[in-house]
């Protein structure tokens, strides 16, 4: 009997010993890895982005009736959360930020649909920090962001990979989540992408191009503030022309030459300092369209020296916008990785003003309706005087 028991305790250990690697393997992987996102039978993936929702503290129920029409009628493989996602300034305390996250959470949650997420401006404003917000993100099921480590500033920068329909193994493409800030305190203005944020993402990129064979494997970036260089993708023009913008005493439309779709309905409004981070997208050479928010009146895509800059609608309907709100659907072909299509789905599509079943609706549509172009009107006394008048 005592030989039967070493014998089967040695098996064990061995057993054992044999399986700590993959035990630790297992452990080792990120949520966004254990999610194991694939190209679906059809070789595509599709995602829904959703841009400042920002409602706060409650949903109003025009913009939860819109997330969940969307969802039915996209059936998103994944949907992506480009910050705002709520109104911070309104949810000063982490119970009422706990209960603003849930109005939208609950509905992916219910719908079973993966979901990442980056900050915004306007997410941590209450003093409920970007951390304890992405404890609370985490306790959901369907949520599968992270934070790669407080070695890299801000919270919540981290990769998405989505594999092979035909190899489980092969990370067929990748989604980029960064955190792009709040606010500079050093230089005014909005925050931007820091130095240790690019250098993970360089990092990153060698290790998914070292285990593709050398070649970049094709990506998207997600971050809610601008970058800089999308001012090269529009034209300055004089006062007084017809559809240009207004900001910091200048003028500007898009550039028709390096615009596929979409409006400038208001300034782009990106940081003051320039991190570099598009630097470091050319030379990586795998990043086929950065896709922001921020910007709520805006919906262009343009092409800046070959990468697609993305500019997505407001999501909510307590903030200001215009009739072009709504969310960003992304569809990618395995078959041809270095296209992609994208159209928008707008309130308009699910939601008829005048309608006496949608009575919120009517309301803060025709409210923003009335107040965005005085609000226009507002900041180009602003950009002119500079007399802050908001």
């Amino acid at each position: 009997m005592k030989k039967f028991w070493k014998k089967s305790a040695a098996v064990f250990l061995a057993a054992v010993l044999l399986l700590m690697p993959a035990l630790a393997q297992a452990s080792a992987l990120t949520p966004a890895e254990a999610a194991h996102l694939r190209f679906g039978a059809d070789g595509k993936f599709t995602i829904l982005q959703f841009a400042d929702i920002q409602d706060g503290p409650g949903l109003l129920p025009p913009t939860a009736k819109f997330l969940k029409a969307a969802l039915e009628d996209v059936q998103p493989d994944l949907v992506v959360l480009t910050g705002d996602n709520i109104m911070g300034s309104n949810s000063k305390t982490y119970d009422q930020t706990k209960k603003a996250i849930s109005k939208f959470m609950d509905i992916f949650q219910e719908a079973g649909v993966p979901v990442a997420a980056v900050f915004g401006n306007h997410d941590d404003e209450g003093g409920i920090t970007k951390e304890q917000q992405m404890a609370i993100y985490m306790t959901y099921d369907c949520f599968i962001g992270y934070d790669e480590g407080p070695d890299i500033y801000g919270v919540g920068n981290y990769n998405v990979p989505i594999y092979s329909s035909t190899d489980a193994g092969k990370v067929a493409y990748n989604l980029w989540m960064i955190d792009s800030g709040t606010y500079d305190a050093e230089s005014g203005g909005y925050d931007y992408v820091r130095p240790s944020q690019i250098a993970w993402y360089q990092a990153k990129s060698d290790e998914l191009k070292a285990a593709n064979g050398g070649v970049p494997v094709d990506s998207m970036m997600f971050q809610h503030i601008v970058i800089p260089e999308v001012y090269e993708c529009f034209n300055e023009v004089a006062f007084g022309t017809p559809g240009a913008v207004a900001i910091n005493g200048k003028f500007y439309v898009l550039n028709p030459d390096l615009t596929h779709a979409g409006v400038l309905g208001e300034g782009a409004y990106s940081a003051h300092v320039n991190g570099g981070l598009f630097d470091a997208v050319l030379a990586q050479g795998d990043v086929r369209a950065m896709i922001f928010g921020h910007d709520h009146a805006n919906t262009y895509e343009v092409d800046c020296r070959g990468v697609d800059l993305i500019c997505s609608p407001t999501a909510g309907m307590a903030s200001y916008g215009t009739p072009q709100r709504g969310a960003r659907v992304i569809e990618i072909d395995e078959n041809n990785t270095a296209v992609y299509q994208t159209r928008l789905v707008k309130y308009s599509s699910y939601f008829t003003f005048g309608s006496l079943l949608n009575p919120v609706y009517n309301v803060m549509y025709g409210f923003w309706q009335i107040a965005f172009p005085v609000m226009k009107v507002f900041y180009l006394i602003d950009s002119v005087t500079g007399l802050s008048v908001f």
